[in-house]
């Protein structure tokens, strides 16, 4: 779902407020102080779409600070993390004591579940990435250690996904159907490439291995060539080792692999009306190689078929 706001049709008066009000409900509440003469009307506005489980906004204002403050805290009950894209101009963000000072390409991991500040002294344009914390941590598992860490434009992995992001945000009106599954898929896949380079090298055990895959598992359902071979060479491994890490589990990795591409299918299934993407789209955004490979998943993981539960959920709507 995509929506645009503006505050260029409002009175003077009420645009200031009416933009507050839709950040605290895009992303979450937060002090907003405009730093532009009395004699300058605030502008503000504001893009956004959901791409699966992700929102992606750009944002753009006059000079302004920001600032999640402990009483904002406290409205807020699940704990999520703010990705913030310089595109335009430049800004101050502060988060545990830590400053960084961002540049056009260059952005930043913020969380919500703390306070944090940002400056704006002139105008700017900002793509935000919001991520559930359940997302985040598929992605690392630990991703408080990057708060308060610029990164870079002049690296090339931040600097590609910082440049797919402003295309994205360029576009995000026109994005619909399979396309958006794929393009949440690569914005999350980039973001754990980047996250993982950078990510504090300590020696691991089975279970932080165990935890590792399972993330990138859940980054690379997509890509249909998803196995026990191709994800022992990425991390270095033997299939051997792999499977002796899944041992203790409820699956083997194959298994866990099917059982989560059908869970993905469920959801974009039950979420989106029959005409918006057919059950073959569905089947291969999500790595499954054809629909009669989705449809065995489906009996084996539902007891019914893709059709049947994509019918159960009109209804029920």
């Amino acid at each position: 779902m995509y929506e645009s706001y503006s505050t260029a049709a409002l009175a003077p008066r009420e645009r200031f407020g009416s933009f507050e009000a839709v950040v605290d409900r895009l992303f979450c509440p937060m002090q907003i102080v405009p730093r532009f003469p009395a004699w300058q009307p605030f502008a503000g506005c504001v893009e956004a779409a959901r791409l699966g489980s992700i929102l992606l906004a750009r944002v753009a204002t006059s000079a302004c600070a920001v600032r999640r403050r402990p009483q904002d805290i406290a409205r807020v009950s699940a704990a999520a993390y703010l990705v913030k894209f310089q595109l335009k101009g430049e800004s101050l963000w502060s988060q545990r004591h830590r400053e960084v000072h961002l540049r056009p390409g260059d952005f930043v991991v913020c969380s919500v579940a703390e306070p944090y500040s940002l400056q704006f002294r002139d105008p700017y344009e900002m793509p935000v990435l919001a991520l559930p914390g359940d997302v985040m941590r598929r992605l690392t598992s630990d991703p408080d250690q990057f708060l308060g860490v610029r990164m870079g434009a002049e690296e090339a992995d931040c600097g590609l996904l910082s440049s797919f992001v402003a295309q994205v945000v360029a576009r995000m009106s026109q994005l619909s159907g399979p396309m958006i599954a794929r393009v949440e898929a690569n914005i999350l896949d980039l973001l754990g490439g980047v996250l993982s380079a950078r990510a504090r090298h300590d020696a691991l055990s089975a279970a932080q291995q165990l935890s590792q895959i399972r993330q990138y598992i859940a980054r690379h359902l997509h890509h249909r060539n998803l196995g026990p071979a191709t994800i022992a060479t990425a991390f270095g491994v033997s299939t051997r080792h792999l499977h002796t890490l899944f041992e203790g589990e409820s699956m083997t990795v194959a298994r866990y692999i099917r059982h989560l591409r059908a869970q993905e299918c469920r959801r974009a299934l039950e979420a989106s009306p029959a005409d918006a993407m057919s059950l073959t789209d569905i089947a291969l955004t999500w790595g499954f190689y054809d629909l009669s490979h989705m449809t065995r998943c489906f009996r084996e993981e539902f007891g019914a078929t893709p059709g049947e539960v994509r019918a159960a959920a009109q209804s029920a709507r």
